[in-house]
């Protein structure tokens, strides 16, 4: 028997129980971002292994971006890569669209629910790009999207402006902290919040040991990122400012950067994995 929604009931909750089928999208949504995460994962632990010299990779493939740009070029490259590329981008988009709605319907109204509404409009952006990214590439072969190239050439234009300069480091502030959010988030397994718990108790324990290791991954690769983005403030210098693909090549030759980068690599791909494990069971809602 399904319950009908009542009068206190979120509106999330509403959209869930008379809307089934949107929560379906946006679960396809973070299937897509599984992909992507597992994708960047690997071509991020092809630079390490490359650096220490091992040749259990395809040579090429350290020599590609490791990014969710790279992967998604990575996809365009392989057999079939142009309807892969339209699926993704499809996946992308909607998981943008649930990012964009879970930050718009009404919930808390306190200073961490705002911060969350933030976070998931930024999130819906980003998603939106790399789905720009991979319908050009689905469109035109030729079309070769480089992430480093367009952190560096924001910077460049944001720095020529009066301000300019507070505001990418302020912006490589911001993103550090978002990074050890997430580190925080990872090292306190607390990964199971957007989850239905419909889990047995096995499942839900290596389920949540992956989120925690993909959530420690990814907070150190957003470090990175910020890291480079405020270095590029202090030194005006917007060549300074870079991807996370450049993130970890400029971190391959730093005193134990390897063992970073590796790090980085194993927490996308768990993340990539914990997305792929869990998108039947993702719910949509509200901050």
């Amino acid at each position: 028997m399904q319950l009908e929604p009542g009068p206190l009931m979120t509106s999330t909750a509403r959209i869930s129980a008379q809307h089934p089928g949107v929560v379906r999208l946006g679960q396809a949504g973070w299937f897509a971002k599984g992909v992507v995460y597992l994708l960047a994962g690997y071509l991020a632990l092809a630079l390490a292994l490359r650096e220490w010299g091992s040749s259990i990779t395809p040579g090429a493939t350290g020599g590609q971006e490791a990014s969710p740009t790279g992967a998604i070029k990575t996809v365009a490259g392989s057999t079939g890569g142009g309807v892969l590329l339209w699926l993704l981008a499809i996946g992308m988009l909607l998981y943008a669209a649930w990012r964009i709605v879970s930050g718009l319907l009404l919930g808390g109204r306190d200073a961490s629910a705002l911060a969350h509404r933030v976070g998931y409009i930024v999130s819906a952006i980003v998603y939106i790009t790399f789905a720009v990214s991979a319908i050009g590439l689905a469109r035109d072969s030729s079309v070769r999207p480089d992430g480093n190239r367009d952190v560096t050439d924001i910077s460049a234009s944001v720095m020529a402006h009066r301000a300019g300069r507070i505001a990418i480091g302020l912006a490589g502030v911001v993103i550090m902290i978002v990074g050890l959010y997430r580190i925080s988030k990872g090292l306190r397994s607390d990964v199971m919040d957007e989850l239905d718990h419909k889990f047995s108790a096995r499942r839900a324990r290596w389920t949540q040991h992956l989120g925690a290791v993909g959530e420690v991954g990814r907070g150190l690769g957003i470090g990175l990122v910020g890291f480079f983005l405020l270095r590029s403030a202090l030194s005006y210098d917007a060549a300074e400012a870079t991807g996370l693909d450049g993130a970890l090549r400029r971190t391959l030759v730093a005193p134990g950067g390897v063992a970073v980068v590796a790090a980085v690599a194993v927490g996308l791909a768990a993340y990539g994995l914990f997305c792929l494990v869990t998108f039947t069971h993702r719910r949509l809602e509200t901050p």
